[in-house]
């Protein structure tokens, strides 16, 4: 079946071609191989396989893009390449594609990401599991690689306790205070047993100090 061209208008990274029922996008170097004109008759499959072919290739330059200044996890670059294209097809097949030639990888992805949280963010692991997760990443991946981190985690409360609280844990009567160190330790993800024991060990340690002096 074929359909004239009504008009070409140039966008930015792409031409948009205008025929009665359609328009289609078409990437300028296919606009001139095939000898695109206004007025000019032209099979309907031909202007369908050339939108699919330029919209793939912009798609899949852009995510090339954004995989060159960080990593992603696949539920993350699927969401930020429906934003610009709202193609579901489209964008699962960039990722595919993507994922074969190991450019998304989620258990690399996940064991990384699990180790920056605990380990450079001073993240406890409850707060790590929930950041993991907001990243689409699969829950097996996140209880694997979060148990490697398991004994990182528990060397961190003290040392994040102390960066963080250590400022206004100064009497340890002072229970108001101590509630509200207590609450925000468990925001970065510690559970309130370890973080209770930290802060005696704090106390138990300042009273070491004072004793020297």
């Amino acid at each position: 079946m074929m359909t004239k061209i009504n008009k070409i208008i140039k966008q930015k990274s792409y031409y948009e071609v205008h025929v009665t029922d359609a328009v289609y996008e078409i990437d300028g170097e296919l606009l001139q191989f095939y000898d695109l004109h206004e007025g000019e008759n032209y099979a309907i499959a031909l202007l369908e396989d050339l939108h699919k072919k330029s919209r793939f290739r912009r798609a899949y330059q852009r995510a090339c893009y954004l995989l060159n200044d960080r990593d992603y996890s696949y539920q993350m670059l699927y969401q930020k390449l429906m934003i610009s294209y709202q193609d579901d097809l489209l964008c699962k097949s960039i990722l595919e594609k993507l994922v074969k030639i190991n450019l998304i990888n989620d258990r690399r992805y996940a064991e990384r990401y699990a180790e920056y949280l605990v380990q450079k963010k001073g993240y406890g692991i409850y707060r790590a599991k929930q950041e993991m997760l907001k990243k689409g990443l699969a829950k097996d991946l996140i209880q694997e690689f979060l148990a490697e981190q398991e004994a990182f985690a528990q060397e961190n409360v003290y040392a994040v306790l102390v960066k963080k609280y250590g400022r206004i844990l100064q009497d340890e009567q002072d229970f108001k205070t101590r509630n509200k160190v207590i609450a925000g330790m468990a925001r970065l993800g510690y559970d309130i047993t370890s973080i209770k024991y930290a802060i005696e060990d704090y106390f138990a340690n300042q009273e070491d100090e004072e004793s020297v002096l």
